[in-house]
């Protein structure tokens, strides 16, 4: 059994080095930019908060070292 780390642990990678994507406003049919580690941004044109179509399950929803990736994430924040 590994331990969870940003070496051994594939899931966790968007969420240290995310990446833009690019979703349709609702409301103004804009180009919002969200962050993959995201689940909501605010667009440019209106804004309007925006969320993505449907939050995409990741390994944090049901690993069980989830926790401890959960804490390296924070970590790397500050």
């Amino acid at each position: 059994m590994a331990s969870s780390n940003s070496e051994s642990c594939p899931g966790i990678k968007k969420f240290l080095r995310p990446k833009p994507e690019y979703i349709q406003c609702p409301n103004c049919a804009g180009s919002v930019e969200i962050w993959s580690d995201e689940d909501t941004s605010v667009c440019d044109i209106c804004n309007k908060e925006v969320g993505r179509p449907e939050k995409e399950k990741s390994c944090l929803d049901w690993c069980e070292y989830a926790d401890k990736c959960r804490a390296i994430i924070e970590s790397k924040k500050h």
